[in-house]
Order: C-alpha cells, then sequence, then structure tokens
C-alpha cells in the first residue's frame, strides 16, 4: 500500500511539474479521467535495407493526448515528404520522393511510474515521384504508386517527458501497387521486404 501511495503521489507531482514547463497543455476536468493534451515536434528517418539507403524526413508533429487514468495514448502523426537524390559511383542519377501517411490514428501507452511509453501506428508507403536526373519533370511511377498493403511501425521505450525521446523499430516494406505496368514489377523485384529502420525523435515545441 505504500508503494502503490508513492506511485500516485509521484505521478501527481510529474504531472503538475509537466504543466508548468508548458509540455502538456491544461487539464480539461473530468468526472471520470484526467485527459492531458500533447503536441510533440518529430524528426524522423528511414533505412531501407533493400537499397542500403537512408532517408531523412523533414521535421514533422504529433498531436494526441494521454488519458492518465488509464495511461491510454491517442493521436496523429504527420510526416512530411522526403526527397532523396539516387547516386551511382557518386553521381546523382536519379530522385525519389517518399511519403508516409497515416492509415490510421496513433495508439500507445504511457506508464508514469517507469516513464516508458509504447506507441502503435501504421502507415502508407508511398513513392510520390521517381525521376531520371537528365529528365528531372518525368514522373516514372505516376501519381498513385503505393504499398499494397499499410506496414505496422511500433516503438517503446523509455521516454524523457521534459525532454526530447528516440525510438527505432523495424518494419516490412510491402509489394508496389498503381507505379505503372513496367514499373510496378522492377520496384517490386528491389525494394519490398523485412529490415527496415524507422527512427523518431519526438521533443516538446522549444
Amino acid at each position: 500500500m505504500q508503494t502503490r501511495n508513492r506511485r500516485g503521489a509521484l505521478a501527481v507531482l510529474l504531472v503538475l511539474a509537466l504543466s508548468s514547463l508548458g509540455l502538456f497543455g491544461a487539464s480539461p476536468a473530468s468526472a471520470a479521467d484526467t485527459i492531458i493534451p500533447i503536441h510533440w515536434n518529430i524528426n524522423a528517418s528511414t533505412h531501407l535495407k533493400s537499397l542500403n539507403m537512408d532517408v531523412v524526413v523533414p521535421q514533422g508533429t504529433f498531436d494526441g493526448q494521454v488519458n492518465l487514468t488509464t495511461g491510454d495514448l491517442t493521436g496523429s502523426l504527420t510526416l512530411p515528404k522526403a526527397t532523396q537524390t539516387i547516386k551511382l559511383f557518386g553521381l546523382p542519377i536519379a530522385s525519389a520522393t517518399f511519403s508516409m501517411a497515416a492509415a490510421g490514428p496513433i495508439t500507445g501507452h504511457v506508464d508514469l511510474a517507469t516513464n516508458t511509453v509504447t506507441v502503435n501506428s501504421s502507415f502508407t508507403f508511398n513513392i510520390d515521384k521517381a525521376a531520371l536526373s537528365l529528365l528531372p519533370s518525368l514522373n516514372l511511377v505516376g501519381n498513385n504508386c503505393h504499398g499494397a498493403t499499410p506496414i505496422s511501425v511500433n516503438m517503446s521505450g523509455p521516454v524523457n517527458l521534459t525532454g526530447s525521446s528516440t525510438f527505432s523499430a523495424t518494419y516490412t516494406i510491402p509489394k508496389f501497387a498503381g507505379c505503372g505496368l513496367l514499373v510496378t514489377p522492377i520496384l517490386n523485384l528491389i525494394i519490398p521486404g523485412p529490415g527496415n529502420t524507422f527512427t523518431a525523435t519526438f521533443a516538446p515545441p522549444a
């Protein structure tokens, strides 16, 4: 009982401290639950194993809320498109623009007693444009090149609620569809497969 009381007191103190630091917004009163809105900036990157390519994503955002009564985390993740130059023998031969569009809401759980969090997300992996350096205006994959099925990215680990926290996960890229009769089979030979990594750093706005 004494340990439980200590954990409860620590949770209350943590919430008060975070509110004073501006990490969490004002807490709406509820008869049953205490809901805390959150807004984090996200800097993400992904490593495509089959291409041995690192793609850095411009800064995105996570907007959601934490239910302090249950620990449930929900929200939405927005990541901008990322363009990567493809080189051969050090010379740029093509460029590709990738995007990961959320296939549903982000869910997870925050454990205030241990300062750990789990985040479960589902995305559609898209290739928005692929062009040769000599013909940069010609999009080789068309306007509907996407993964045939959503990918799952699940991250967990310690969270620094007053600073930045970095998480990594592995995921599998599915087969592609809608990339053109000639290009789709080629992409499906060289890109899909397991062992890709997704790394994201979550931090409150400065």
